[in-house]
């Protein structure tokens, strides 16, 4: 029963008392005076409840260890609304709204939208996971989100998870930002053209601009490495590519970088490395990395603290005997990884370790040009960064027994990649101490970064980079030489 307080403060809000009854709500003083109990049913048993405050600073409350589920999950089985888009909401305030304009096939998702980048998604989505197979066969699903930076990012997960081409989005009339602004704005005639309204995610590749679906900011972070802030940010939907001759130490360069990315911003990584055993390779590299120092030196204590680390943020694809790893299987693998753990570092390494199917009539060079546009398809699908490492060609030793410093050009098979990156890096072992990092090319300079040389020295005993002096300290044609005094570490890997 709601009380006449509470009754006369949601009535402010547009809501219908007798509706909100029926649907189970109550008055609590859970969190306060001012909190109302939504029930949490599963299968027509109350599972879970959630308070939540309705004046004052906004709180939330539910159950502990409740199973996650839909809120209203029953309506998505309900056999008389089948044929009834489903709608999903950010709160359940947003889902009454719709129920009370009539829409009868209306959910909520349980725990509103993402607050940090760094969120375990693997765990926020989890209710995808409880739901019934009868959301998998709907054949149109209304994503009324929140239009903020959060309820986008919700809109963009859900579409991505439940499958863009059956889903539509709710662009809200000004001056309100999610349905329950809607209602108490303009009442549930507001609230029926609004969804009525929605718009489907592709309209056969041609759109108005103001018919795109709105994407949520994706900020360059800073990984953190000595020297690379202004030259290689790392952002979400980019793709980067690293080269160099064999040793110069590249593999060592995107592996310290994703163990900054995961110390620094949380991110998580999956490998797909074809030269690296990851319960040999990776967990010795990891494991030195994280406790800065050899393995031998590490106590028992210490490699429990590195191994739940690795745990944590690192996952591997690698083939079994009788897998054959062409760039399809890969790709099926990292989306995997993605959707279920939500990965944000994508890296594959190295790229001629892949079994390159291509038909007889294509030639390399055009089939690394199609590869590389999936690839691009695929980070700006899934808002990960991904990062190929390719081998240049083979190149002729100098007088002095070293080889000359590559360019993007040199990479075995194809002009395009340089052409197709968004950030090009090449690794170069300028001595046998210092290694040059060059920041070749960055399409976005205002964002990600400008191209420039950056010098390190590799302590392997940590398996972590510090800051250099350059060997000749003349800056090289064109190209500006930084250093830095920062030395952080990060880990990230991906196998296949």
């Amino acid at each position: 029963m709601i009380n006449e307080h509470h009754s006369k403060l949601l009535e402010a809000r547009g809501f219908d008392i007798e509706v909100l009854e029926n649907l189970g709500v109550d008055s609590s003083t859970k969190l306060g005076p001012n909190t109302i109990a939504i029930p949490i049913i599963d299968a027509g048993i109350r599972i879970n409840t959630k308070y939540r405050t309705i004046a004052g600073e906004k709180r939330f409350l539910q159950e502990p260890n409740a199973k996650p589920v839909f809120w209203n999950i029953d309506r998505i089985t309900d056999e008389t609304l089948r044929d009834l888009p489903l709608i999903i909401t950010e709160g359940e305030f947003d889902a009454i709204a719709a129920i009370q304009a009539g829409f009868g096939r209306v959910v909520s998702v349980p725990n509103g939208a993402p607050q940090r980048e760094d969120e375990d998604s693997g765990a926020r989505y989890k209710f995808l996971e409880n739901a019934p197979k009868a959301l998998h066969q709907c054949n149109e699903i209304i994503l009324a989100t929140d239009a903020d930076r959060p309820g986008l990012v919700l809109m963009n997960d859900l579409a991505l998870r439940l499958g863009r081409v059956r889903c539509r989005w709710v662009k809200y009339p000004a001056g309100c930002k999610d349905l329950a602004d809607v209602l108490v704005k303009l009442g549930q005639r507001g609230v029926v053209e609004t969804i009525n309204r929605a718009q489907w995610f592709e309209i056969d590749g041609l759109y108005r601009m103001a018919e795109l679906p709105p994407l949520p900011e994706l900020t360059p972070l800073d990984s953190g490495f000595p020297g690379l802030r202004d030259h290689w940010k790392l952002r979400a939907g980019d793709l980067s590519v690293v080269s160099g001759v064999p040793s110069s130490g590249k593999t060592t360069v995107v592996n310290n970088i994703a163990c900054l990315m995961a110390i620094r911003h949380s991110w998580h990584t999956v490998f797909a490395s074809f030269e690296q055993v990851p319960q040999r390779d990776h967990r010795r590299f990891l494991r030195t990395w994280y406790n800065g120092k050899l393995v031998v030196h590490q106590t028992s204590e210490e490699i429990d603290y590195a191994d739940a680390w690795i745990n944590r943020h690192f996952l591997f694809v690698s083939p079994g005997d009788d897998d054959e790893p062409t760039l399809e299987w890969v790709l099926d693998r990292l989306s995997t990884a993605v959707v279920r753990h939500g990965v944000k570092l994508c890296i594959i390494d190295p790229w001629n370790e892949l079994s390159h199917e291509r038909p007889g009539t294509m030639s390399m060079t055009d089939y690394i040009g199609f590869a590389l546009r999936v690839l691009k398809r695929f980070a700006r699908k899934h808002l990960v960064h991904v990062i190929v490492v390719a081998h240049p060609m083979k190149m002729r030793r100098l007088e002095n027994g070293r080889f000359p410093t590559p360019c993007l050009y040199d990479i075995a098979d194809s002009a395009h990649w340089k052409n197709r990156c968004d950030v090009g890096v090449i690794v170069h072992r300028e001595t046998d101490e210092i290694t040059l990092v060059r920041v070749e090319k960055v399409r976005y300079h205002d964002e990600v970064g400008r191209p420039g040389d950056v010098c390190v020295r590799y302590d392997w005993k940590r398996a972590a980079f510090d800051a250099a002096e350059q060997p000749n300290p003349q800056k090289r044609k064109g190209t500006a030489v930084f250093t830095s005094g920062s030395s952080w570490r990060v880990i990230a890997i991906v196998f296949t």
